[in-house]
């Protein structure tokens, strides 16, 4: 999952933008499997929020 969390730190550099499909796309490029591994984007999200719930993710916890 080591994807993922590279993404959310990317993420996190712009916590307060609003996080969009582009935006995930554009950081899993030639990497389609992140992509069916990354959730949902709750709608109205931000990037930070989103990079949030990818580490609880890659760390395995299930709210």
């Amino acid at each position: 999952m080591r994807g993922l969390s590279a993404i959310a730190d990317a993420l996190s550099e712009h916590p307060e933008e609003l996080m969009a499909l582009g935006v995930l796309l554009g950081m899993a490029a030639g990497e389609p499997s992140l992509i069916q591994q990354a959730p949902e984007i709750p709608e109205g999200a931000t990037q930070g929020e989103y990079a949030l719930k990818l580490r609880l993710i890659v760390l395995e916890v299930h709210p």
